[in-house]
């Protein structure tokens, strides 16, 4: 089977341009929901966030760029230096740029810098078992399935399981 050609993508750092964006996605109930938010997102708490992380060496947060438009974001934090892994979240907030390879892209991507860039030896994520696109994604770029967590996940008010997946750098093939 042959992959269609992924879209074009860019990283930049996240900063408080992207608040308004990011703020809006929050607020999208599809979003919202995967992400697992626990508290409803605000402008201003949106802003903090993106402060902090630009002052935490242990967070790389990224706007994904697409077409030029910022589209979602892609986060590696927990980043440990001596242990040399990191932890990935995605997503993608513009529901048009869904489902066309733009999170696979973005991935590749993320995972170029963690493993050139930042030397990291592992990245490692955690999705609710439901969350099967971004599954399939995930095991599209070689990530594999470490674990499973039992009811680590409120979805919708109800506790999901939650796969505990990771990407060696000798599992990356760019």
């Amino acid at each position: 089977m042959t992959r269609r050609a992924l879209p074009s993508v860019r990283l930049e750092p996240l900063g408080l341009r992207h608040a308004r964006a990011m703020y809006r996605w929050m607020r999208d109930p599809f979003v919202r929901s995967n992400v697992g938010l626990r508290r409803a997102p605000t402008l201003e708490r949106t802003r903090a966030w993106l402060r902090r992380a630009r002052r935490d060496r242990a967070i790389r947060a990224y706007g994904v760029l697409h077409g030029g438009a910022h589209v979602g974001n892609v986060v590696l934090d927990r980043i440990d230096r001596i242990v040399s892994t990191a932890r990935l979240s995605i997503y993608i907030g513009e529901p048009d740029a869904r489902g066309h390879g733009v999170a696979r892209a973005a991935l590749l991507a993320a995972l170029s810098t963690a493993f050139g860039e930042l030397r990291l030896h592992k990245v490692w994520l955690v999705v609710h078992v439901d969350n099967r696109a971004a599954i399939r994604a995930y095991r599209s770029v070689g990530f594999v399935r470490e674990g499973r967590l039992r009811d680590e996940f409120l979805l919708n008010g109800k506790r999901a399981d939650v796969l505990y997946m990771g990407i060696l750098r000798t599992g990356f093939a760019r």
